[in-house]
């Protein structure tokens, strides 16, 4: 009696010890590869390998190497990622009792198509500050007054705001004079073109024509450059325009009278057809 006892003992201490045996060996399961750079070949180290479907996922060595433990037997679907490369997924990976299932993966770098990009820059140059910048930065001579210092003078029109810059003074009668050279030593440009003057005594037009409100910078050179005309002695002035956001329209109404007769009556001849 006793010896069957022992013996059913002993046949259920090996079933257990088998099927201990086959559930540990089903959990030994393991895929192992490494990931390259299609292109040149190159390990790819920190891409990620995962398990579809699952929170299992490792990261490739510096050499590009992988490998996923614990696996129970049965197929599997690889997901392999990486920064500007294409993702890969890889179907019916098996994975078999015990063994260690080698997948090496090729990756491809993502082609993408950018637009066009043009970053287009344009400087404030009206400021007190940006004019001194360029003033220190020219290699010629080189002096202007902006719309904002035209603004705080209270200056209207352009041939007072030269005035604003050194070396320049208003003459009654003769214009400006530039160093001590009157106006036949001048030149006047309009956005760097010449403007002819519609005086044949006179070398340029008057300049109190143009009112401030145009004007964007008033730039004036005294020495030759390859971008000026070599007629002046004096100076040249250069008229920068503003750039209108959006069309202003202004009406200027004026009227007068004369204090000894409008409005008052004085005596006229009988056969008179003039109004008083």
């Amino acid at each position: 009696m006793k010896s069957q006892l022992t013996l059913k003992k002993a046949f259920l201490t090996l079933l257990f010890v088998v099927m201990g045996a086959t559930v540990f060996a089903q959990g030994t399961g393991k895929i192992s590869g490494t990931v390259t750079d299609k292109k040149t070949s190159e390990a790819l180290m920190g891409a990620g390998v995962k398990i579809a479907g699952t929170t299992k996922a490792v990261g490739t060595d510096s050499l590009g190497k992988y490998i996923l433990t614990g696996l129970t037997a049965g197929k599997y679907i690889l997901e392999v990622s990486y920064v500007s490369y294409t993702t890969k997924t890889i179907t019916e990976v098996e994975v078999k009792d015990g063994g260690t299932t080698m997948v090496n993966i090729i990756l491809e770098e993502a082609g993408s198509t950018l637009n066009q990009v043009v970053i287009k820059g344009q400087v404030n140059r009206e400021t007190e500050t940006a004019l001194l910048a360029i003033q220190k930065n020219a290699t010629e001579i080189k002096q202007g007054i902006g719309i904002q210092e035209l603004s705080r003078k209270g200056i209207s029109d352009v041939e007072e705001g030269l005035t604003k810059i050194t070396g320049i003074t208003k003459v009654d009668g003769r214009g400006l004079f530039v160093r001590g050279l009157e106006d036949r030593y001048n030149n006047l440009l309009i956005n760097g073109l010449a403007v002819p003057s519609n005086n044949p005594f006179k070398k340029i037009i008057p300049l109190d024509l143009f009112p401030t409100d145009i004007v964007s910078v008033l730039e004036t050179s005294k020495t030759f450059n390859a971008s000026l005309y070599g007629d002046f002695a004096g100076g040249t002035f250069n008229i920068v325009t503003a750039k209108g956001e959006k069309s202003i329209t202004k009406i200027n109404i004026g009227t007068s009278f004369i204090s000894n007769s409008t409005f008052k009556k004085f005596l006229r001849s009988e056969d008179a057809t003039s109004v008083g």
